[in-house]
Order: structure tokens, then sequence, then C-alpha cells
């Protein structure tokens, strides 16, 4: 008897776009990402799609190989979208960075807010985007802190960096 796991895979057609479910599957692994590339790999070089989608309903964990099999493809000027992701999906940090809800369960692959800048610039947007701080320099300007400065006399403003006394 065979040791090898079963895999369910359905692909359908919306519009334009070929979109893939690796079904009931919670957390992928390798051989999971391996099919889903090959799969897609074949709507891609056999069939002809130029607009990707997976369905991830079902799916709690994605190895980051996934998002980067994703990029390249999007880079070559494929459309990427994936549909109805979990929350534990959505707050993964590649998932933040590069996808951008269009509609109710879909979500787009896309840089275009970075694609221009340099790397250091893409790190601070991404910085601020997603975990909300503010860079001491914003604050600076602010009322608020020079007041609160002024009431806790252990700590200094020195070249835009807040320093404990």
């Amino acid at each position: 008897m065979s040791t090898r796991k079963k895999q369910r895979l359905s692909c359908r057609v919306d519009g334009q776009t070929a979109i893939v479910c690796l079904d009931d599957m919670e957390i992928w692994d390798g051989a999971d990402l391996a099919l889903l590339r090959d799969v897609l790999n074949r709507l891609i070089q056999h069939d002809g799609f130029r607009s990707l989608g997976v369905d991830l309903t079902s799916v709690k964990y994605i190895p980051s190989g996934f998002f980067g099999m994703l990029f390249e493809w999007y880079e070559s000027g494929l459309e990427i979208a994936v549909f109805r992701p979990q929350e534990n999906v959505r707050q993964m940090l590649w998932f933040r960075m590069f996808f951008a809800q269009d509609g109710l369960d879909r979500f787009v692959l896309t840089d275009a807010d970075v694609r221009n800048n340099s790397p250091s610039e893409q790190i601070e947007y991404h910085r601020r985007a997603f975990t909300g701080d503010l860079l001491v320099d914003d604050l600076l300007d602010s009322d608020e802190l020079d007041a609160d400065l002024e009431a806790d006399a252990d700590v200094n403003v020195r070249d835009g960096f807040l320093i404990g006394g």
C-alpha cells in the first residue's frame, strides 16, 4: 500500500482567470507546493492563461516559497490573485506587503506602491504601512510630544532620536 497521500486538486475558470484549489489542504508542504506549481505552470504554458488564481479557503499555513513562486510569475506579466484567504494567511508579512483587496474575497498581487522606489524606500514604506509605527521625525513636529518631553526630564531628543536619560 502506498504511503503517499492522495492529492485532491480542482481547477475552475472564472472569466479569463484559471483558479486552482488544493481541496481541504489546511497546511501545505513541499509536495503540495510542487503539485500546485506544476498545475499552474501547465495552465500558463499549455493553456495560455495570463490570469491565475489560487483558492485559499481551507489553507491555514503556506510555505514562503509559494509567495516567491507567485511573485516570479507576476513579474513576468501574469495577473495573480488569491481567493478567500483565512485571517492567519492575511496576516503573513508577505501577504500584507504585496496583496491588495479587490472585491470581497479576491486579493491581487501588486507591487505598484513600491515598484520605482529604492530598496531602502521600500523597506520604510512597508515598515510604516504594516506596523503602524511613526518615525520620531514625524512626532517632533507635534506639540503633544513637546509637552511630554518637557514633563519628562529623563528623555532627550538628539538628532531625531529619543534617548533615555
